[in-house]
């Protein structure tokens, strides 16, 4: 059942509105097929009552030898009298609220003119007047065609005391309008779409800023910047969306400070850096020299890395649609040019949202990795309809499995030698998963079954 319910809002609302649709319509038909109310309501409405009180006051007017007579008149196919030569039997007890409702309605009619209370009993009818009984007391049936049946639902026989002992039965035969099953059918499905239609219009109308939002947040998360979002929409919504503007403002001017931080710190370390390198080169002994430099040099690079790795965090490079199998083919051909062991598998082309430089940037430092402390770098670019993925495998001693995500970790170098040449700064897998992550995928990695590392980074497609 949980994976037939409808994922989106318009859906969820249809099958919660049809429902309800489904149960009103039932209610309705429910009521429609009360037929004992409809019994009542034609009788109510109808000429049965009518015409049972004025044959019982002509009974009493004309002698009784011309009571065939006038009971012959009163006859049509729907209705039937006859004349009992004894007085009505009491009404037996149990009687239904329609029943004793027209019984009260007949009794009104009557003003008590006659011998005792009437009383009237429904039946099923069973395709004739009267139930095709002979009449008692030898007294024939009044407009009835012997043989030709009735499509009634129900037959009712009032019972009505004269004065003279005599008792008058009229029956009259009440047919139940039913309902056929396509008309219910073809109203539901009518109301169904009706219902539909206007649920599906109107959610995609009111939740149209809701969409903005969600875009615009996909945006954020992938680090790209957005015009503010409209004020339309339910007032939830833009209450939500005013509260976005806020939050992406805050990290906008967060950032920025952040930048003019870091940029004030490397003027700030520049020139004093500056001012070492010279001081050093007046040093006469060669040996402190050389050493003086080499430090001075490593410094300079770990500022220029911090900077870089601060800037590929606060990236604000557009996205735009790419080919991610030639992207990443450029970066293996510039190592291959160089004369470094680089492969790529890739499909001919694989279109990709995202911004070229800082992917390119990522691509590069893993496949640096991969030939400094592998020797080689075999890449590979998967292409599936959710996600794409780049994977670098090389031949070089792996990494400790306790150690593997203390790699991504700023300066931090698991290459024992400890040295700048040969192990670098530390920055390089920090400022690829700072990429990735920005455009909402994910890098790994595992060491090989047959020796060396496999880092995989996975890239989803944006949502539309």
């Amino acid at each position: 059942m949980r994976r037939l319910w409808p994922k989106g809002l318009a859906g969820r609302l249809v099958v919660l509105l049809v429902g309800a649709l489904a149960i009103a319509q039932g209610a309705v038909v429910l009521v429609l097929h009360d037929e004992q109310r409809i019994v009542v309501e034609t009788m109510a409405h109808g000429q049965a009552l009518n015409q049972a009180v004025t044959l019982a006051r002509l009974l009493t007017l004309y002698p009784s030898d011309q009571a065939d007579t006038l009971v012959a008149a009163f006859g049509s196919r729907m209705t039937c009298a006859r004349v009992e030569p004894t007085a009505a039997a009491p009404a037996a007890a149990g009687v239904g609220r329609a029943e004793a409702e027209l019984t009260a309605r007949l009794e009104r009619m009557l003003h008590g003119d006659f011998a005792d209370t009437p009383s009237i009993v429904l039946r099923r009818a069973d395709g004739e007047p009267c139930g095709g009984r002979p009449p008692a007391g030898g007294e024939r049936f009044g407009g009835s065609e012997p043989g030709r049946p009735l499509a009634a639902a129900y037959a009712a026989e009032a019972r009505i005391p004269l004065r003279d002992g005599r008792t008058l039965v009229y029956t009259s035969m009440i047919d139940t309008p039913d309902i056929p099953i396509w008309v219910a059918a073809a109203s539901f499905l009518l109301s169904s779409l009706a219902v539909g239609a206007v649920v599906v219009v109107a959610v995609r109308r009111q939740t149209r800023s809701l969409r903005d939002l969600a875009d615009a947040a996909e945006r954020l998360g992938r680090g790209e910047d957005a015009p503010p979002l409209s004020d339309r929409g339910p007032a939830e919504i833009v209450v939500a969306s005013r509260a976005f503007d806020t939050m992406r403002e805050r990290l906008r001017r967060h950032m920025s400070e952040r930048m003019r931080l870091l940029a004030a710190i490397s003027h700030d370390l520049r020139t004093p850096l500056t001012t070492l390198r010279l001081k050093a080169e007046f040093v006469d002994d060669e040996a402190v020299r050389d050493d003086l430099v080499a430090t001075i040099d490593e410094l300079t690079a770990i500022t220029e890395a911090t900077l870089a790795f601060s800037r590929a965090e606060a990236s604000h490079e557009a996205s735009r649609r790419l080919d991610l199998a030639e992207l990443v083919g450029e970066v293996v051909s510039e190592f291959a040019l160089a004369g470094r062991d680089a492969t790529l598998a890739a499909p001919s082309a694989v279109p990709f949202e995202g911004r070229p430089v800082a992917l390119k940037r990522a691509v590069r430092n893993v496949v640096e990795n991969a030939l400094r402390f592998g020797g080689t770098a075999r890449v590979s670019v998967a292409d599936a309809p959710d996600a794409v993925a780049v994977a670098v495998e090389d031949d070089g001693p792996g990494l400790p499995s306790d150690r593997l995500e203390e790699a991504f970790q700023p300066f931090v170098r698991l290459e024992p030698s400890r040295s700048r040449e040969t192990g670098g700064i530390g920055l390089g897998l920090s400022i690829a998963r700072g990429i990735v992550q920005s455009h909402g995928g994910t890098i790994t990695l595992a060491n090989r079954d047959v020796g060396g590392l496999r880092v995989e980074i996975r890239l989803p497609r944006p949502t539309a």
